[in-house]
């Protein structure tokens, strides 16, 4: 198969698929996390912002968390310190710095 394979699908109503593609290995750096409560329960539509510590005035990207409360950053440099920040209904309610490698 080459390396440029494209994936069509169609499912019929309430059909299912899987599919499992398998790639070679992947050295980008990515930040994966999940914002939840204070009981553990997931927060969706918190936003997460992504920074390069120590220039934190323009984010680099940005992203909503799903229902399940997970956001992700991709296509990081590595060996670079991020600053993650989170805020919901217009309050931070944390923020932490990350190490890609």
């Amino acid at each position: 198969m080459s390396k440029k394979t494209k994936f069509y699908f169609k499912p019929a109503p309430g059909e299912q698929i899987e599919t499992k593609i398998q790639i070679d290995h992947d050295l980008r750096s990515s930040i994966y996390g999940t914002v939840v409560d204070l009981e553990g329960a997931p927060i969706s539509g918190a936003l997460a912002l992504l920074f390069r510590a120590g220039e934190a005035q323009t984010p680099l990207s940005q992203f909503y968390t799903d229902e399940d409360g997970q956001f992700v950053f991709g296509d990081l440099f590595g060996d670079t310190l991020y600053l993650i920040k989170i805020f919901r209904s217009n309050r931070k309610i944390r923020e932490l710095e990350i190490m890609a490698e």
